[in-house]
């Protein structure tokens, strides 16, 4: 009777240790380890702050600084996934954050902030670095209080990591957010160990997590053998470290039954890599799917946008000023309007205008809905009517069966299908089949030795990559697409540098008045650039090589404008001329097969 006692007092003791050593789920480490790391970080940034107090030389502060934007390295995959409006506080760009329906304007701090203040040749502003220290503190234990109220998921967890790595290719190698520093480099390997050190918490539910961790060690290893930010080749690392990275994660998790977090957003939530042919979604931005494209639609879209009769003299249409062998655009300097006069702004590729939050070089309409519109309604461009053009569509017997496919749960004909129609047309214009698409898929092919070159130098030494975010190329910010960034360039009249004139175009200015958004505008698509010549707003200039050297010579306030609110670096970028043909050669790379 003893032993049998005694047996069952030992199972149950075996049962209660091993409940009490239990490993905790992956998705519980992981919380466990976040806040670990934001412990971290608050301590260091406590330490940081004393350390200016004590006025050390800018050397030391320099040192300290990057330490301090490491650790802030190690949280920002899960730091920027659950908290991005905080996390622009800490790492967000030195430029006013601006809510226009708020009429408000708020100032720039974190890291970048301090950032420029430590890296210059001025004296050190001690009172000023002291006050975004400060900030920096408040808005780091913000995320530490909120972080208690989050419940993290596998799910979660997987897409936010996939997104930090869509991040790591995007930003983080072009330098986007040290700029000063230029420790890209560094921080990009800390995001990367810190991508291993997470997904160590699911090796044992990961099917294939060991192929996952060879890769993730493969970039490591490859960012420790290149330290020279100018001289970092870029294709190589996205092609062959970490896209392979990024399919591996996908396919783990698709082996391990995690599902994917599929919102309605322009990023597709289940997308192994950014340059996947269907990793966005240009439906995403519309108010409600009844108004989703369909083949029906797009036809109807089609036709309505090569139709004169919907504009006011019965002699202009869409594709006036959008024409399909030229990339949607025009080729002219500024566009021909209603009764043949011109306009006051170049005509811009409609293609990849779904995958932008706002539209027009003036941000002013909030959809392709609005869009179309507002040019069919501009007395100086289409001078029509959408009620007239409903009446067309209404009356015509061509068009009356075509609507009634495209929408076949209507009974009558609005304009506000007809603004559908035509946007549904528009948003079909995403076919992602340049040869830099097919290279970033695994042809290696596609591109010359110049074009690859090419594609490091925008990324790195010229900083476009900064402002024409990889793989739109536009200025919707990755990797979350959340919102579409104008500039201020201080764009000339002509492509004279040595007698340079500042554009008058009050850009985004003229609807926001807000002194930061004079002369602002849209970050277009450099994609298909070597079809829609001239450039810029004004069309001022007339070839890819004036505007590299526009660029070169660090825009407007670069060639001696008074451009006070220029966001574009007045710094000159020292581009040689055979780095300016190898980005132009990139750019040409860019270009769709026909469809």
């Amino acid at each position: 009777m003893k032993n049998i006692v005694f047996a069952i007092f030992a199972g149950i003791l075996v049962f209660v240790l091993n409940s009490c050593t239990s490993e905790k789920p992956p998705h519980e480490k992981i919380y466990a380890d976040f806040n670990a790391d934001l412990d971290s970080l608050i301590v260091m940034n406590d330490g940081f702050l004393e350390k200016i107090r004590s006025k050390p030389g800018v050397k030391t502060l320099q040192e300290d600084f990057l330490k301090l934007r490491l650790q802030f390295k190690k949280t920002e995959a899960f730091a920027e996934y659950f908290f991005p409006t905080t996390v622009r506080m800490i790492n967000g760009a030195p430029l006013d954050e601006i809510e226009d329906e708020e009429n408000a304007v708020f100032e720039p701090g974190g890291l970048q902030v301090i950032e420029e203040l430590i890296y210059t040749d001025e004296p050190v502003n001690q009172e000023e670095l002291v006050r975004h220290a400060r900030k920096m503190q408040v808005n780091v234990k913000r995320i530490k209080m909120l972080w208690v109220d989050i419940r993290i998921t596998d799910s979660h967890v997987m897409d936010a990591l996939r997104l930090e790595m869509f991040r790591l290719i995007s930003l983080g190698i072009s330098g986007f957010d040290t700029p000063a520093s230029g420790n890209a480099l560094a921080e990009s390997a800390v995001v990367l160990k810190s991508f291993q050190h997470y997904t160590q918490a699911y090796k044992d539910q990961l099917p294939e997590f060991a192929k996952l961790d060879g890769l993730t060690r493969a970039a490591i290893a490859f960012l420790g053998q290149n330290r020279d930010f100018n001289a970092f080749d870029r294709s190589i690392f996205i092609a062959d470290y970490v896209n392979p990275l990024c399919r591996s994660l996908h396919k783990n998790q698709e082996l391990a039954a995690i599902p994917f977090m599929n919102g309605r957003k322009l990023l597709n939530g289940n997308v192994a890599t950014i340059f996947d042919k269907n990793a966005f979604n240009p439906e995403a931005l519309l108010p409600d799917s009844k108004f989703n494209a369909t083949a029906d639609r797009v036809a109807l879209g089609r036709t309505l946008f090569y139709d004169s009769r919907i504009s006011g003299n019965g002699k202009t249409n869409c594709g006036s000023c959008h024409q399909p062998g030229k990339a949607y655009a025009d080729g002219l300097k500024t566009s021909k309007g209603f009764d043949n006069k011109f306009v006051d702004r170049n005509a811009p590729s409609i293609m990849y205008a779904s995958l932008q939050q706002a539209l027009f070089y003036d941000l002013r309409a909030p959809s392709l809905e609005d869009q179309a519109a507002d040019v069919i309604h501009n007395k100086l461009e289409m001078h029509g009517s959408m009620d007239d053009v409903a009446k067309l569509v209404a009356t015509d017997e061509s068009y009356k069966r075509d609507f009634k496919k495209a929408y076949p749960e209507l009974d009558s004909i609005s304009p506000v299908y007809i603004q559908n129609a035509l946007a549904s047309f528009v948003r079909s214009l995403n076919p992602f089949n340049s040869p830099f698409d097919k290279y970033m898929r695994g042809d290696k092919k596609v591109l010359t030795d110049d074009q690859v070159k090419g594609f490091n130098v925008f990324m790195g030494k010229a900083k476009c990559g900064t402002c024409h975010f990889v793989p739109l190329f536009n200025g919707t910010v990755p990797p979350d697409f959340q919102r579409t960034e104008s500039e201020v360039l201080g764009v000339t009249v002509h492509a004279d540098w040595k007698n340079p004139v500042l554009d008058k175009d009050p850009g985004r200015g003229v609807h926001d008045q807000f002194p930061q958004w004079k002369n602002a505008f849209k970050t277009s698509s450099v994609r298909n650039i070597a079809k829609t010549a001239p450039y810029m707003h004004n069309g001022a200039f007339a070839t890819m090589q004036e505007v590299m050297e526009f660029y070169n010579e660090g825009g407007g306030a670069g060639l001696g404008l008074d451009v006070p609110n220029q966001t574009l670096a007045a710094e000159k970028l020292n581009l040689t001329a055979i780095e300016i043909t190898q980005v132009i050669s990139f750019m040409e790379a860019l270009t769709d097969a026909p469809e």
